[in-house]
C-alpha cells in the first residue's frame, strides 16, 4: 500500500511517514491520511481524495464534541460532518477523533495524553477491518 500523508513536519504526521513512507501526490496513493490541521483545508482534502476514490483516514479531534465556538473545534466538527456525509455516499472514509496526543503541540497542556504509538495502532486496526469504520472517538 502507498500512503499520502499531510502534516508531516512533526508529531503524528512525521511518525506516520516514518512508519509508512509518503508518496508525493494524492493521485499516487492507495491510502490518504488527512493529518494536517490548517483551517478548513482538511475538509477540502477529504473532498479531493473522495473524488479520486482513495481510502481515507481523517485525523479529527475529540474537541469536535464540544459546543463552544473555538475555531479549532468548529473546523474539526466540519471535517467530522463531511466524513459522515461521504461515508453515507459509500466513500471509504474514517474519522478518528482523538483527545490530546503526546506531541510538542500539546506539551504545555497538563492533561493525560495518548502516545503516538497508540494512535498508529488505532490507524492500523482501522485499515485491517474487513468492513468500513465510519468514526471512532478516543480520549485519554
Amino acid at each position: 500500500m502507498k500512503f499520502y500523508i499531510t502534516g508531516t513536519r512533526r508529531g503524528l504526521g512525521k511518525a506516520l511517514v516514518d512508519k509508512y513512507g509518503n508518496v508525493n501526490t494524492l493521485e499516487e496513493c492507495d491510502v490518504f491520511i488527512n493529518c494536517k490541521h490548517n483551517g478548513f483545508e482538511q475538509v477540502e482534502m477529504l473532498y479531493k481524495a473522495a473524488k479520486l476514490d482513495k481510502r481515507i483516514i481523517n485525523i479529527g479531534s475529540h474537541a469536535s464534541d464540544f459546543t463552544y465556538l473555538h475555531e479549532y473545534a468548529v473546523e474539526k466538527k466540519a471535517l467530522r460532518e463531511a466524513n459522515a456525509m461521504m461515508f453515507i455516499k459509500g466513500i471509504k472514509t474514517t474519522c478518528l477523533n482523538f483527545g490530546y496526543i503526546d506531541t510538542e503541540r500539546s506539551a504545555h497542556k497538563e492533561v493525560e495524553k495518548m502516545s503516538i504509538d497508540y494512535i498508529i495502532e488505532v490507524i492500523e486496526w482501522v485499515l485491517l477491518q474487513p468492513h468500513s469504520v465510519k468514526e471512532l472517538t478516543i480520549s485519554a
